[in-house]
């Protein structure tokens, strides 16, 4: 449910000027720009931990954010201006009143902080609460400047992805699939006529499925109203000794939709809040729960029913660590990474997925099986 990095608009300019050249006055020739840098090992880790700095009066680490600790405490939203980040980064905090973590409820007794220098800049991971939480920050030279310019919603970094940080802002083209002819059940593929929409918010992956579900069946709706339905708890996660707790995504939506779920801002639902959506927007719900086994997600689109399914983000392999939410319910829980997609194709060794981020993408079964499974085979299957 990520929605990808803002990139200032000098860097873009830096980037076309190092591939293009830039002409030097009077001669008509592009001149030599200079390659990109990485930053230092040093410098990642100092930016890091101005990010988070250690308050030694009370022993603990907070974050830049508000910095309570010395007197900052602004009426009426958060103050960012101690923060070493970049102007695009700050609009979009201050726009949804975002924070780094949840340090302002549970205060971190320990700091990790992990670097990796690239081109133009570096990622920074700032492991807090013994690393129990990793929080991913994307560092870019700005005017001569490190800066922090981007912190993904998504942990797929730090999860195993072997995908690298992209430090080019053009944007990647989104995959399509090329659509086949509809099969009628039995012959083992078939692709239902359900139109792509991209979630309307940062976290709304769920909502997003859903809507693209209930327009196959005539039904017009957008996220918003998905989530209206739905309802949110905004509070954020506290630690103990037995772990997290944090809200309940069975009964509601957990955090802030436009969060992190790698700063645990924001996290997302699970199959009863969307069942309830669909039918109090109108749509037919076939079935809906955990244990829903693949073969059950192949025979629903093979017999013309899509199906919202939870997976992960970038179809990596996430470890589960479920918590204990503050309604005393179990939750299944493999964050951050959390994503529902529309299963909207099937054929003999791949799906069809209508990837609320990314785009329409065949996955291999093998690939969807396992990454399924993570939640329990988690799906609502309308018709």
């Amino acid at each position: 449910m990520n929605a990808g990095p803002a990139w200032v608009g000098s860097v873009v300019i830096t980037l076309l000027l190092a591939a293009c050249g830039q002409a030097t006055p009077g001669t008509g020739q592009a001149s030599a720009t200079p390659a990109l840098t990485p930053a230092t090992a040093k410098q990642l880790t100092d930016l890091g931990a101005q990010i988070f700095p250690y308050i030694p009066q009370f022993q603990f680490y907070a974050t830049c954010i508000d910095f309570k600790e010395n007197g900052a405490a602004p009426p009426g939203g958060h103050d960012y201006s101690a923060c070493p980040i970049t102007d695009a980064l700050r609009a979009r905090l201050e726009a949804t009143q975002a924070n780094f973590c949840p340090c302002e409820q549970n205060p971190s007794t320990t700091r990790e902080i992990k670097v990796t220098p690239r081109p133009g800049g570096g990622l920074i991971i700032v492991q807090l609460y013994g690393s129990q939480i990793k929080v991913e920050l994307v560092a870019v030279n700005k005017g001569g400047k490190l800066l922090v310019n981007d912190l993904p919603a998504k942990g797929d970094v730090e999860n195993g992805s072997s995908t690298p940080i992209d430090f080019d802002p053009r944007p990647t083209p989104t995959p399509t699939a090329p659509p086949l002819p509809s099969a009628p059940p039995g012959t083992g593929s078939r692709v239902l006529n359900v139109p792509w929409y991209h979630q309307a918010y940062v976290l709304s992956c769920e909502s997003a499925s859903l809507r693209m579900a209930l327009a196959y069946q005539g039904i017009a709706t957008t996220d918003k109203a998905v989530l209206d339905i739905i309802g949110s708890d905004l509070r954020g996660p506290v630690f103990d000794n037995s772990g997290m707790h944090w809200g309940d995504p069975f009964a509601t939506f957990v955090g802030n939709v436009n969060g992190s779920e790698v700063a645990l801002t924001g996290y997302g639902t699970y199959y009863p809040t969307i069942a309830h959506a669909a039918t109090t927007l109108g749509g037919h719900v076939l079935r809906s729960g955990q244990n829903i086994l693949p073969a059950d997600v192949y025979n629903a689109v093979l017999s013309g029913h899509p199906v919202v399914a939870w997976v992960t983000y970038h179809w990596v392999r996430l470890t589960r660590k479920d918590y204990v939410a503050f309604d005393g319910k179990t939750v299944t829980y493999a964050g951050p990474g959390e994503h529902a997609v529309t299963v909207v194709g099937v054929q003999p060794n791949r799906v069809l997925i209508n990837n609320p981020s990314t785009g329409v993408e065949w996955i291999d079964k093998g690939t969807f099986e396992a990454i399924y499974a993570i939640y329990d085979h988690m799906a609502v299957i309308l018709a």
